[in-house]
């Protein structure tokens, strides 16, 4: 029995590296690995090239931009899905080709309203977060554009699985704006040179992305482009946003309601407690076509689900003890002794942070599973972080994170509740009818 059961083992190592999801993982993963690594050392250049008033300011601005990224998602997410079901269509090359290019026309009429209302409400919003004037906001403007444009063409190569050009375009956007960065706060450009060097960097690799995609850029529009579903995009698109401001509330809340310089002292806490959201990103891609493939074929999709939440939740987790335990030395050691050290805070906001990692799985199994009852939980865990911050968090950074981590844990619980039960497909119980 025992060399039965060897046999077995290893028959199944064999099967799983030999496997096409294996391979993708081995090429996405480090990739989003590698540009998730390289936006961190945007963070930590400007930490310790800015003065903290001026990483406070940079910090803010990038928490903005960060909920605006999971909005962006939410397009490449529907993109994608529709990408996906006309490749396997005959005629492929044509099918995705008229998708493509009436999302990219749509993309370019919507983003340009998008940015030129940015440009107009930037010195309103300047006022509310107490910034010195409007043009930390006016330079994150135009990528605003880039993020209806973007996602067209990252949607696009994930859904025809074209995962190499995926990774690549995604290193390469996180390099230029390493460099970018470096170069304009080393020019004098302070906090709004390194908001600056994220617009350009995304302009410079939409043109990569065009490139990988010439195929359907140059295919007839004569075919029909497919229908997108409002209902689908929409809850998408809610989920997305409540994710995106539940994850990146504690940076606008403590520019709003405590000082400058406090402000300050909490980007560092920002940008080590985020690093526990790189993997999940990567996990998500690869979760949501796959769940959705085992749904379809009245498969059950928990085993995948339970092997993204440990690759999201664990690593997260180890980091935030090492936090708990050497708070002030990380700080100093990463970001120079100009800013204060918070102690506890930074492992409190790390554990959040971490538990917010589940959530993004949860989020994409459900969308995956078209349940839309996580997505309504999540926003009531999104009020009620935003209500007990205000409450209890106002005067104190222990307070306001240990309501992100209630938040964090409420909502993996409510991930459970409303998705952990199968999925009853019409495949599957024609299966079961027919019997075995």
């Amino acid at each position: 029995m025992r060399a039965g059961y060897t046999e077995y083992m290893t028959a199944w190592r064999h099967a799983l590296f030999r496997s096409v999801g294996m391979r993708q993982s081995l090429i996405l993963g480090p990739a989003m690995i590698l540009a998730g690594g390289l936006d961190y050392a945007v963070n930590v250049l400007a930490g310790r090239w800015l003065i903290p008033v001026e990483f406070g300011i940079f910090v803010c601005v990038a928490a903005i931009l960060q909920v605006l990224v999971y909005l962006a998602i939410s397009i490449r997410n529907v993109v994608a899905f529709y990408t996906a079901e006309l490749s396997a269509q005959s005629d492929s090359i044509n099918q995705v080709g008229a998708f493509v290019q009436r999302a990219w026309r749509w993309a370019w009429q919507w983003g340009l309203m998008a940015t030129a209302l940015a440009v107009l409400i930037s010195p309103f919003l300047a006022r509310l977060l107490r910034l010195p004037n409007p043009w930390p906001l006016w330079a994150a403007s135009p990528v605003l554009l880039m993020f209806f444009v973007r996602p067209v063409t990252d949607g696009a190569l994930q859904g025809v699985q074209a995962f190499a050009g995926f990774g690549v375009v995604q290193v390469a956007q996180s390099v230029l704006r390493l460099l970018f960065a470096a170069g304009l706060i080393w020019l004098g450009g302070q906090a709004v040179g390194a908001i600056a060097a994220l617009p350009l960097a995304c302009a410079v690799v939409v043109v990569l992305a065009l490139w990988w995609l010439r195929a359907y850029f140059k295919a007839p529009a004569k075919v029909v482009a497919r229908p997108v579903s409002w209902p689908y995009s929409s809850y998408t698109l809610l989920g997305m946003a409540a994710f995106a401001v539940l994850a990146n509330l504690d940076a606008l809340f403590v520019k709003h309601f405590f000082s400058p310089r406090m402000a300050g002292d909490y980007g560092p806490v920002v940008t080590l407690a985020k690093i526990s959201l790189f993997m999940p990103l990567a996990i998500g891609i690869l979760l949501l076509p796959k769940a959705t493939q085992r749904r379809a074929m009245g498969r059950d999709a928990r085993p995948i689900l339970l092997l993204a939440l440990g690759g999201a939740l664990v690593p997260g987790l180890a980091l935030t003890v090492f936090y708990f335990l050497f708070p002030g030395w990380l700080v100093r050691i990463i970001f120079t002794a100009a800013y204060a050290n918070l102690g506890i805070v930074l492992g409190l906001a790390s554990l959040a942070a971490s538990l917010y990692a589940g959530l993004n799985i949860w989020l994409n199994y459900a969308l995956s599973l078209e349940r839309p009852a996580f997505i309504y939980a999540l926003v009531g865990v999104l009020v009620w972080q935003g209500l007990g911050m205000f409450l209890f968090g106002r005067e104190s950074l222990v307070h306001m994170t240990l309501v992100m981590v209630s938040a964090g844990v409420m909502g993996n619980l409510a991930g459970f509740i409303t998705t952990w039960h199968i999925v009853r497909t019409t495949k599957a119980v024609k299966a079961e009818l027919v019997g075995p």
